[in-house]
């Protein structure tokens, strides 16, 4: 079973991650439905 800190840890990465993702297009913004599908994709480790 992962520590507190582990869990804080690996929280912080995926949203380090999503926002490395998001700068890719930096002008570009996201519908609610965008976001959720780019989650989706991320937490499944689908390429898009």
């Amino acid at each position: 079973m992962p520590t507190e800190n582990e869990r804080k840890d690996v929280q912080k990465a995926m949203a380090y991650d999503l926002l490395r993702i998001l700068k890719q297009e930096p002008k570009k913004a996201y519908s609610a439905e965008e976001l959720e599908k780019l989650i989706d994709a991320y937490i499944t480790g689908v390429q898009q």
